[in-house]
């Protein structure tokens, strides 16, 4: 986990980098190069605040307007602050998750991906409850079938949530049928997150390294049976995957390293990383994949290092060899060959719905929302 000293921020986006980095991890802008800690002067006038940091300066507007909880749909009056420039919204930022302005009164439902779970701890959900006593959240799973990015934006599009949580972007039939339904899906980015490959622990102590995504890529559809195909011992090989229609992480990994070839025959489908975690580890030739938090300190099984292709250099996920924290910088700077964004998809339909959904959003891009991201083993977007 970088420290404040160890970050170089992006004066395009606002992205915190490594203060290695000559490029912006996010936006490809270049980064100037940092000498100490710079002061940072706030000067607030009547319609902006202006902040000087270290000779950049930053122009913050003032809070947005409310979202109307009638039928007349005012969501470009309501920006949420990120550093992206979504396209149709303002940049803006807060400090504190209570600085968040026009949080609704209410309960509101909220489900999708499971990759969002270290999130969802007590930690964040205690200081938004702290922050605002009146904004209640239920995390609500599907009456049939199982929880996943998927699911959530199904759910959300026949509404049953107020917003939705997705580890993969939306795709354009989710959006048209949005459209249909006489409001807009907006997907926010908040934390960028890598994909972390597992085997059972055996097969590095017989000599396993590492695998590349082409590799990867032919043992999930089939093409390499065997790990002494991949530098590994004569084990047959046991890919465990979940079914390409329950998340985001499954349908991600079909689409960004199966190159959407269909998994192969031999799949042995899992409900959920925890039952995949378990059985790779009770299966010698056994391999899975999830999200690197979730991964992170287990240790009857061992994540796998991977190359973006052959005679590259094999990159961890992990920050160590003892596996208890992610590898920030090589999500951050590109080097690890499998990340992503993970968004909070709002309905903007200019009811409390879309209000709740942009609060959430504005909380998770806050300061201090951004230190819980990192906390829970993401990187911050900002």
């Amino acid at each position: 986990m970088m420290n404040s000293a160890s970050k170089n921020v992006c004066h395009n986006c606002g992205t915190l980098n490594p203060r290695t980095n000559n490029k912006c991890s996010y936006c490809g802008h270049r980064l100037r190069r940092r000498g100490g800690i710079f002061p940072v002067v706030w000067v607030k006038f009547a319609w902006v605040t202006l902040v000087v940091f270290g000779g950049a300066y930053f122009i913050f507007k003032p809070e947005p307007k409310a979202v109307s909880s009638n039928n007349q749909n005012t969501s470009s009056n309501t920006p949420f602050p990120s550093p992206t420039h979504v396209k149709g919204v303002t940049a803006t930022t807060y400090h504190a998750i209570a600085d968040v302005p026009n949080v609704p009164e209410g309960t509101f439902n909220y489900g999708g991906s499971t990759t969002f779970a270290p999130l969802r701890n007590i930690a964040v959900l205690v200081d938004i409850q702290l922050a605002h006593p009146k904004f209640q959240l239920r995390y609500t799973e599907p009456q049939t079938g199982k929880p996943g990015s998927g699911k959530g934006v199904e759910m959300l599009l026949e509404g049953q949530l107020s917003f939705s949580l997705s580890s993969r972007p939306l795709k354009n039939e989710e959006f048209e049928k949005a459209q249909q339904r006489n409001f807009k899906l907006e997907q926010v980015p908040v934390a960028i997150d890598g994909i972390a490959l597992y085997v059972h622990p055996e097969l590095i102590a017989q000599g396993l390294k590492g695998i590349t995504l082409e590799q990867a890529r032919h043992i999930f559809t089939g093409k390499i049976r065997n790990w002494k195909e991949v530098g590994g011992p004569n084990v047959a090989i046991a890919p465990f995957s979940r079914n390409l229609k329950d998340g985001g992480t499954v349908d991600f990994f079909y689409e960004h390293v199966l190159a959407k070839q269909s998994f192969a025959a031999s799949i042995n489908e899992v409900r959920d990383t925890t039952d995949s975690i378990r059985k790779v580890a009770s299966t010698p030739g056994g391999i899975g994949y999830a999200t690197a938090s979730e991964v992170i300190s287990q240790h009857k099984i061992h994540v796998l290092p991977l190359a973006k292709e052959a005679n590259s250099v094999f990159v961890s996920p992990c920050a160590s060899l003892i596996c208890t924290a992610t590898n920030e910088t090589a999500f951050a700077d590109g080097s690890y060959p499998i990340t992503r964004r993970l968004f909070v998809v709002i309905k903007r339909d200019g009811r409390l719905d879309e209000q709740a959904g942009v609060a959430y959003a504005n909380m998770l891009l806050s300061d201090e929302g951004q230190k819980f991201v990192e906390q829970a083993g993401f990187v911050p977007i900002r």
